[in-house]
């Protein structure tokens, strides 16, 4: 049979079907077409190059059937007990390094369940959510903040819906997050703890490309499970949270404030204290920044401050946190495990980028690791605050 007949064939089948002659790809069905593109060039890859008979993705397992010209791959979705399985093993060596645990979901979820856009929420109050975990597209978003009223979520914290922790829905034209999509479909779940119901939540909206409505309605519970009871276990081990700090998000730039970094700071000094668990501060500002104002305005100044926000978080490691400390000036905060991470170089990347709309932009920095100080948060304030006067002085010598 032609391999054009049978591909149309195999059209309505859930299986994803690739066909090959000689290492040559001959065609490929519907189902197959409609994966992610990085996971067809994994299966293609594999197909050509390896020999073994089974490739296991996060959500599919390939079978390899041949004889000494052809080749044919199917894949199906995996099942449930094999989603659990991949879960686990990925989201809780996660949450255990130690950064932001909404983040940190987001990542491991958002590729798993395969849909367009996957959030992880905090509640901040009654009518506020902090947007920490964001996967859209194959990317990780900025934080941001979002008012519960209109909100898709809003069911799920309001009402008769306050009662049930998951919910599908459709259509929310109020809804800024899902305006450009405003027919997807939206499936979310609330995140629970024992003394506080309505933590956050999680959800997911737009096109399921890897698994059914039924299956990733399950996931996201699982997550939502998991994240409510590594939240639990955090609260309950008497170790200082920084995420239960109740300052609100800087406006601007969407990032965490100064208490919160004082919080995570004395969090980490903890670290350093109980598991010699070294971390590195940055301070970094930008040299001159009332020149700029002056000059292009204060607009252009404040779009300046979340591009400069945006680029530190992209930069930034996932177990890594950024800060806006004051004015034009943000912290990192940077748990060490293997050296120190090339800090300096990054930063001149940055400052590269933004010098293509301003020339004139120029970013001030020091650092300074707990090892440095042993372990005192006040000598390691000094410290980068005493470097970044030294490296401004340096600046005007030259």
């Amino acid at each position: 049979m032609k391999a054009k007949r049978m591909i149309r064939l195999l059209d309505n089948a859930d299986a994803a079907v690739l066909l090959l002659k000689q290492d040559k790809e001959q065609g490929s069905n519907l189902s197959f077409r409609d994966l992610p593109s990085p996971y067809r060039k994994q299966v293609l890859n594999w197909a050509i190059n390896q020999d073994s008979e089974y490739l296991e993705l996060e959500s599919h397992r390939f079978q390899r059937l041949r004889d000494k010209r052809h080749q044919m791959i199917l894949g199906h979705s995996g099942d449930r007990h094999h989603l659990q399985r991949t879960l686990l093993l990925k989201l809780l060596p996660e949450l255990q390094k130690g950064g932001e645990p909404y983040n940190a979901t987001a990542s491991v979820l958002g590729p798993l369940l395969g849909w367009d856009n996957c959030v992880v929420a905090k509640r901040v109050s009654a009518k506020e959510l902090d947007i920490l975990g964001f996967w859209s597209h194959g990317n990780l978003k900025s934080p941001q903040h979002h008012s519960l009223a209109g909100n898709a979520a809003q069911n799920l914290y309001e009402g008769l819906h306050r009662l049930h922790q998951s919910a599908i829905c459709r259509e929310f034209p109020l809804d800024s997050m899902i305006s450009q999509t405003p027919s997807a479909l939206w499936i979310g779940h609330r995140i629970d703890l024992p003394d506080n119901h309505g933590t956050g939540h999680i959800c997911a909206w737009g096109k399921p490309d890897l698994l059914d409505t039924d299956t990733s309605e399950w996931l996201i519970a699982l997550a939502a499970d998991t994240l409510g009871a590594w939240l639990l276990t955090q609260s309950s081990t008497g170790e200082k949270n920084y995420e239960h700090s109740t300052e609100p998000r800087d406006l601007l730039t969407s990032l965490p404030g100064r208490k919160t970094f004082d919080l995570a700071l004395q969090h980490a000094v903890e670290a350093y204290k109980q598991r010699q668990q070294d971390c590195l501060i940055a301070l970094v500002d930008i040299h001159g920044f009332s020149e700029i104002n002056n000059t292009y305005g204060r607009q252009e100044g404040d779009n300046l401050l979340k591009r400069l926000a945006d680029e530190l978080l992209e930069m930034s490691r996932r177990k890594d946190q950024v800060f806006r400390f004051g004015g034009d000036e943000f912290m990192l905060l940077m748990p060490l495990t293997k050296g120190r991470p090339p800090v300096a170089k990054r930063l001149k990347a940055i400052e590269s980028n933004l010098q293509e709309n301003h020339p004139e932009f120029k970013l001030s920095y020091s650092m300074a690791t707990l090892s440095d100080v042993n372990g005192s948060a006040e000598d390691l304030m000094l410290k980068i605050d005493q470097e970044l006067n030294n490296f401004k002085h340096n600046y005007k010598l030259n």
